[in-house]
């Protein structure tokens, strides 16, 4: 994993510091439940729904900035074809719906506690509580996994390490965008965010690989779908 060429400051502002704002405004939909009772869908499978294509979108930005600067993804740590991308891709799926399979089965053969499901919505109302919030969440957390270890791992670290800044530095830098990327709920977890961040980076310095990371990085996305387990009987 070897850049040939720095990479223009300008391109790692418009990733580190834009991506992050927008994201940041797309959290303030959380603010008003209803902006989207015109799809018909609830608030949590449109928000969700509007997130995942705003993961691709950033990937596909990510692609042209490396394109015409001229680097790759290997370049930045992520070296898979197209084909064992497809695998990839296709084992997270496999297991996600593993994971659901056994979490409806639960569900359907214990049931839940209508108390536990009222404290879990004010506990932890980011986490999928219906069938169809799950199935959309884990297509939005495999967008997730990929996007934020390729923007704020692979990218964010290699870019400003080609600037000659050293690695465990730019690492630190990169945890802060990565926090506001998370949006509003990111200012009350803020150290949560920052120190997975942190755990992360290490991992990509020390493997130079970014599938371990976007490995473990799903895994802690799909744990969300546990919590609906919290209020069986």
């Amino acid at each position: 994993m070897r850049a040939q060429n720095a990479m223009p400051t300008s391109k790692i502002i418009v990733v580190l510091f834009g991506f992050p704002i927008i994201s940041t405004l797309f959290s303030l939909l959380l603010l008003n439940r209803r902006v989207f009772s015109w799809t018909g869908l609830d608030f949590f499978t449109a928000f969700w729904l509007v997130i995942a294509f705003w993961y691709v979108v950033q990937i596909a930005i990510l692609a042209k900035i490396l394109k015409s600067s001229g680097w790759c993804w290997s370049d930045i740590g992520y070296s898979f074809n197209r084909k064992r991308t497809a695998y990839f891709v296709a084992g997270y799926l496999f297991f996600a719906f593993a994971l659901l399979g056994f979490v409806e089965f639960s569900l359907e053969n214990v049931g839940t506690d209508p108390e536990k499901l009222k404290a879990l919505s004010d506990l932890a109302n980011l986490s999928p509580k219906s069938l169809t919030q799950r199935l959309v969440f884990i297509f939005m957390g495999l967008a997730a996994g990929f996007c934020e270890e390729l923007v704020y791992r692979g990218f964010a670290i290699t870019a400003m390490k080609s600037r000659s800044m050293n690695q465990w530095l730019a690492s630190l830098v990169a945890a802060i965008p990565f926090v506001f990327q998370h949006g509003l709920k990111s200012l009350d977890q803020f150290w949560w965010f920052f120190i997975w961040a942190i755990v992360f980076s290490a991992i990509f310095i020390t493997s130079k690989r970014l599938y371990i990371n976007i490995i473990i990085h799903w895994l802690v996305i799909l744990s969300a779908v546990f919590a609906i387990l919290q209020t069986l009987r």
